[in-house]
């Protein structure tokens, strides 16, 4: 079953997501009570994030508005569009390793624009202020050199981006990494609108320039559970050399399928990330607010756990 600070989480989220549903008051007060009841009743056995999928899909039933964080995913873009010069200036004359470490953490800065995280607060402005200073900051989990060294080596990398404005910063890696490394780079988005998520129509509609070699829906819901890929994912993973995951719902759905799919020859896989909430942070065994470049796949089976969230 979940940790209980997980029921928490998804009652504040189900809040905030309602909130920017409606303007009803009295279908705000119905829904939440409604989906916090169904919560608290199957808690024992759900499965994250699939069931914050279902929460969200549920309110956009109930209220007709299928993309609730609209606003604030057009925001978030625009915000860090502006940033990329400033950021561009930063690693300049750097050489291409220490160049793509930079980009990394910039990117890890990025991944703090996540609205769907109950206890996490955004704060574009105090992102903005502090992002070029990330690389000091450093990694809680450091497997760069690894990845480094597998990036070095492959010739087609799937990488999977997260939330918007995030989406500007991991659009200026997948650039590195098809400009300067010569890699090619196909670059997953959302499908359909889940949470402030990017999709395709979101990457479109902000005119985010096209450096992959192929931009792809990867699925409509949170994280990548082979569930509920798309087919030229899955066409994908089978292709590619190695696969790069950005977020806190790309994490634990690599381990739901590791776990739940322990025959699928998944290729290398590390997820990039900043630890947002309780749960994650102690499964990780690192402070909260960290950052990490944690290696996934292939694991050492003496020294990794392949356990979901929820165990």
């Amino acid at each position: 079953m979940p940790n209980p600070k997980c029921l928490g989480c998804l009652n504040e989220i189900t809040v905030k997501a309602v909130d920017l549903s409606t303007t009803d008051d009295e279908l705000r007060k119905r829904l939440v009570k409604e989906i916090s009841e169904y919560t608290k009743e199957q808690f024992d056995c759900l499965k994250l994030p699939d069931f914050s999928t279902e929460i969200f899909s549920i309110i956009a039933q109930k209220t007709g508005t299928l993309d609730p964080f609209l606003q604030i995913k057009i925001e978030s873009n625009d915000f860090f569009k502006k940033l990329i010069p400033k950021l561009n200036e930063s690693f300049a004359d750097l050489p291409n390793k220490e160049k793509l470490y930079s980009l990394v953490l910039y990117s890890i800065a990025a991944n703090m624009v996540d609205f769907s995280t109950g206890g996490h607060t955004v704060d574009l402005n105090e992102i903005a202020k502090n992002i070029v200073n990330f690389p000091e900051e450093g990694l809680a989990i450091d497997h760069f050199n690894d990845l480094h060294n597998l990036i070095e080596k492959a010739n087609s990398i799937i990488y999977l981006s997260d939330n918007c404005g995030e989406v500007v910063v991991d659009n200026l890696v997948v650039n590195f990494l098809v400009k300067e490394l010569k890699k090619k780079v196909y670059f997953g988005l959302k499908g359909a609108p889940i949470a402030n998520d990017c999709t395709m129509d979101d990457f479109t509609r902000d005119k985010l320039p096209q450096y992959a070699t192929e931009t792809f829906a990867v699925s409509s819901s949170f994280g990548w559970n082979l569930h509920q890929t798309s087919d030229r994912f899955n066409e994908l993973l089978k292709e590619c050399d190695l696969l790069i995951v950005k977020g806190q719902s790309n994490y634990e759905t690599t381990l739901n399928n590791l776990n739940r799919y322990p025959e699928f020859k998944f290729p290398p896989i590390f997820c990039i990330l900043r630890t947002k909430c309780d749960v994650i942070t102690g499964y990780l065994e690192v402070p909260l607010g960290s950052n990490v470049v944690r290696k996934m796949y292939p694991i050492n089976k003496e020294k990794d756990s392949l356990k979901e969230i929820v165990d």
